[in-house]
């Protein structure tokens, strides 16, 4: 290997930028730690933005009696909706009981441990439905069998912009966060791990960290990286699961909420969730064997999901052609031989190398917070054995507004000819930094045209994507910083040049890099994010 192009140092040196690796970021930034993020795509680019985009106490841990990841979901769940009211919002979630599918009293008395144990306010605790209530909230719910159900109340979030919120603020706490930067090998110092050498994937410049402490938050990535590292043993870390979801039209159900259905085939249940302008359904939860990189949407996994809203929802007779979009994530369960991946706890486990390289894995996104601040309490007791000084705050990201939306933040002049939708999006995606997306019209009042028709996102967005958030790639604005790979019947090709040209401007690209990027654009959409067309 050549010699780096240059050299930094660092207290802790996080490799990952999903969820868990922002959080870590995050937190020891706060606390006063120099603090380098490193991931090599972009952030929120694999399980991160493509979860059921829940923040959820965990109904489900009940039958595992998980007790104590159900209390700290649950916590965490009040304690985000403090930080990111507008990300993450509460919503109503219709549970119906179906003869013969689930037991009327285990429905109940878990909904009320449900509520007891989040310490549900009054008027957010559930209420058991009659059989004509359920269909009330769902017209189109199957009436063969239906017993009644109830209406309990979780979050909804979107999972990118979430990633999103909590990388930029690590980044204005101080840290320094490169997406599309991969650790290439580790820097060793009296067998420790001391360090690494970084390659930035879009220029080639490499350059090396000096890092009193590594942590390794890569998700599905965890037994390659520490392959990859040399920190590898016989067992592996995590064992995958694949989850696949599809966004289907907003029309094609006679919803009002979510609902969290039975399947048609096992004993499991999915989420069918009214997100943005488009429903969202699934999870699958199967084995998966192959490289984190190359999960995808199979036809047999979108069967399964499509096949579980026929049965609850048969007037809607909804088809492969009605899917939008669809998207595989990847659940870094922790590895539990003998136990089926649905039956694996969702508990995260932190695990270290001989060289001292902490590796975390497992966990949930609800719960990305308190595993940051475990992890990060973990670094600064090694660094304090160290350094018998060591001036570190405790953790405080409980308190730590992301976005703080506001209507403050927006200037009436700069904002005139903004629909109303455009300006909730803007509000509830950007908080107090909508003020900025909206104050780029000012010189280009040409981009309050939509990205896409039917969706509140706008031009400008493009370039505070680039600007403003490290957008490097057509994909990472239209997949991630807007959702308009996900919700848009045309997947963004109509406006694809558009933003290409946007880009190409801010970072310098010339005519073959624009067109470059819009062909690996369109060939993620026939992998990444199959439609229709990709799925027969």
């Amino acid at each position: 290997m050549t010699e780096p192009d240059k050299e930094v140092t660092a207290d802790l040196l996080v490799i990952g930028g999903g969820i868990t690796g922002a959080g870590i970021a995050q937190d020891a930034a706060a606390r006063g730690l120099k603090t380098i993020l490193v991931e090599k795509g972009d952030f929120a680019s694999g399980t991160s933005s493509r979860s059921s985009k829940l923040i959820h106490g965990g109904l489900r841990y009940l039958e595992q009696f998980s007790l104590g990841l159900m209390h700290e979901s649950v916590s965490e769940r009040h304690i985000l909706t403090q930080l990111a009211p507008g990300l993450v919002r509460w919503a109503p979630f219709l549970l119906p009981h179906f003869r013969g599918k689930s037991k009327k009293w285990r429905i109940s008395l878990g909904l009320w441990l449900y509520d007891h144990l989040a310490r549900t306010a009054e008027d957010l605790k559930h209420r058991r439905l009659t059989a004509e209530q359920v269909l009330h909230y769902a017209p189109g719910m199957r009436q063969e069998d239906l017993a009644g159900g109830a209406l309990y109340y979780d979050c909804v979030t979107d999972d990118a912009r979430l990633v999103l919120s909590v990388v930029l603020d690590a980044r204005a706490r101080g840290a320094q966060i490169h997406n599309y930067a991969g650790v290439e090998e580790l820097v060793r110092k009296d067998g420790r791990a001391a360090g690494a050498v970084v390659r930035d994937a879009l220029t080639g410049e490499s350059w090396r960290i000096r890092a009193r402490q590594i942590v390794s938050a890569t998700g599905p990535w965890t037994d390659e990286t520490l392959r990859a590292l040399g920190e590898a043993r016989e067992q592996k870390k995590i064992r995958p699961a694949k989850g696949v979801h599809i966004l289907l039209r907003r029309d094609r159900l006679e919803l009002h909420q979510v609902a969290y259905i039975p399947s048609a085939r096992d004993e499991r249940a999915l989420f069918v969730i009214p997100w943005y302008e488009g429903i969202l359904a699934g999870t699958t939860d199967t084995e998966y064997r192959g490289a984190p990189d190359e999960a995808y949407p199979e036809r047999q996994d979108v069967d399964y999901i499509l096949d579980a809203l026929n049965w609850s929802f048969p007037r809607a007779r909804v088809t492969v052609d009605d899917v939008i979009s669809s998207y595989a994530g990847i659940r870094p369960l922790i590895n539990v031989p003998g136990k089926s991946t649905t039956d694996v706890p969702r508990e995260y486990k932190i695990f270290e190398s001989p060289s001292g390289l902490i590796s975390v894995a497992g966990g949930k996104l609800t719960t990305y917070r308190r595993m940051a601040k475990i992890v990060v309490d973990r670094v600064v007791r090694r660094l304090k054995a160290e350094t018998k000084e060591l001036p570190v705050l405790p953790s405080w990201t409980h308190r730590i507004r992301l976005g703080n939306p506001s209507e403050e933040g927006f200037n009436p002049f700069a904002s005139a000819g903004l629909t109303e939708d455009v300006r909730a999006h803007l509000l509830a995606d950007y908080g107090v930094w909508a003020r900025q997306v909206v104050s780029i019209l000012e010189v280009y009042p040409e981009w309050s045209r939509p990205l896409a028709p039917g969706l509140p996102y706008i031009l400008a967005e493009a370039h505070f994507a680039v600007t403003r958030e490290q957008a490097r790639t057509l994909e990472d604005v239209l997949a991630r910083r807007t959702r308009v790979t996900l919700l848009d019947p045309g997947q963004g090709r109509e406006c694809a040049e558009d933003v290409s040209r946007i880009m190409a401007r801010e970072l310098n690209w010339g005519e073959e890099e624009r067109l470059r990027q819009v062909k690996q654009y369109n060939q993620a959409l026939e992998t990444k994010y199959r439609g229709a067309r990709f799925l027969k």
